[in-house]
């Protein structure tokens, strides 16, 4: 589900500065997806961190490995919400051409909500020899996006001053969800396998408008791109290797997949005539390497930390001749908990991710979050705030993400 709230006040003729990279910047991202990780409030707290530390219902599927490691019946599920801010900015020139301020032209926030279930499960006594097995739910690629932009006359002789030209808005509204199963496994002591499989499916929608005020002798125009019956599949296979109670490492492989558009239609603006057909996306593969280490000491104080390399220079476009140029990237995340003797946990964490479209272009996160039991329930709670700037067609994009994430979690 989505809300969004704009403010937005711009010449004309910054109209070519708004368009172009800028936009392209923002809809590459919107077009093939964000791509989400496990939704989960103690992963976020701790810089998305997890890959040898998430256990039970909450890790499924950060490391299927980790399914080894339950303990009779685990139930969990996540409540999310993500506010999007983005800001436009163009520099503001003296006579001497010199950059004085940034006007800020545009102004968009979007908020988004998400959710995640899932059920853990391994038989205890006789059969603890038996593998972990788990099935749940989660949104795995998100193209959600909200922009609105008004343009005003910038001739201050013309009456009325400051008249509206007309406001343009890019809306994307969709996500590709994954339906997950997944098994652990102790091959041997301290040493754990695992392998998951993603069943993707979801639609999306983008659309352009270009609307004009009453006294504009120009019609309103739109552009609509529908994305139904969206399908693909996508396996995990990870290991977890404990070294004397002290340092756990271990390593996740996530495969390359196809996403299938069983349903594809594009009617450009101002045009009546719809183009229809289907097409793939291959979407590339990333291997993740994680760390947890526990002090020896008397201090209940765990520090992880995850980093993983996705090849998006291999993503393949169905729709163009040519392959996009995207950038390989590799994402840094590290997070820190601190135990106390009534079973609450603080958490910290901080996350490095470049994007895939300009990996000179990265987002900087920092978070935090509790950990609680109440009335023999887990309650895990978390926050993120993220920032990313960068400059586009003379101008500068700023981006603020904001989230928040509750996770409950009940062992039977």
């Amino acid at each position: 589900m989505r809300s969004g709230g704009t403010v937005a006040i711009a010449l004309a003729g910054l109209l070519l500065l708004a368009s172009g990279d800028g936009l392209a910047y923002s809809y590459a991202e919107w077009d093939y997806g964000n791509p989400l990780g496990a939704i989960d409030a103690r992963a976020l707290a701790m810089g998305g961190t997890g890959l040898a530390s998430a256990d039970g219902a909450r890790g499924y599927a950060i490391n299927p490995a980790l399914l080894a490691k339950v303990e009779g019946i685990e139930v969990a599920a996540t409540g999310a919400a993500i506010a999007a801010e983005e800001a436009r900015d163009i520099p503001l020139h003296d006579s001497f051409d010199g950059v004085i301020a940034h006007n800020t032209y545009a102004l968009n926030t979007g908020v988004y909500d998400h959710y995640t279930a899932s059920v853990a499960w391994k038989p205890s006594g006789e059969y603890e020899w038996a593998p972990g097995v788990a099935i749940g739910y989660r949104p795995r690629l998100d193209m959600n996006y909200d922009y609105h932009v008004q343009y005003r006359d910038p001739d201050t002789q013309t009456e009325p001053m400051d008249r509206i030209l007309y406001d343009y808005y890019a809306t994307g509204d969709g996500e590709v969800s994954a339906f997950t199963v997944a098994l652990g496994q102790e091959v041997a002591d301290d040493i754990y396998v695992g392998l998951g499989v993603d069943f993707l499916r979801g639609e999306s929608e983008a659309r352009q408008r270009w609307v004009y005020p009453a006294h504009s002798d120009q019609e309103d125009r739109d552009s609509r791109t529908q994305y139904d019956d969206i399908s693909g599949t996508q396996f995990t296979a990870g290991a977890l290797i404990e070294i004397f109670h002290r340092v756990d490492i271990a390593i996740v492989y996530r495969s390359a997949f196809d996403l299938s558009i069983g349903d594809y239609s594009m009617r450009a603006a101002g045009s009546d005539s719809v183009v229809t057909g289907t097409f793939d996306h291959r979407y590339p593969d990333a291997v993740a390497f994680g760390f947890e280490y526990h002090p020896q000491n008397l201090i209940m104080t765990t520090v992880n930390f995850d980093v993983e390399y996705t090849r998006w220079s291999d993503f393949e476009d169905g729709l163009l001749e040519d392959d996009p140029d995207l950038d390989d990237t590799i994402v840094y995340r590290v997070g820190v908990e601190h135990g106390y003797y009534d079973g609450t946990q603080a958490r910290f964490g901080f996350a490095y991710e470049p994007s895939y479209v300009d990996n000179r272009v990265a987002r900087a996160a920092f978070s935090a979050g509790l950990g609680l039991n109440i009335l023999g329930v887990r309650v895990d709670v978390g926050g993120e705030i993220g920032l990313r700037e960068y400059d586009a067609d003379g101008g500068r994009i700023r981006e603020t993400t904001t989230r928040a994430a509750a996770t409950v979690t009940h062992a039977f």
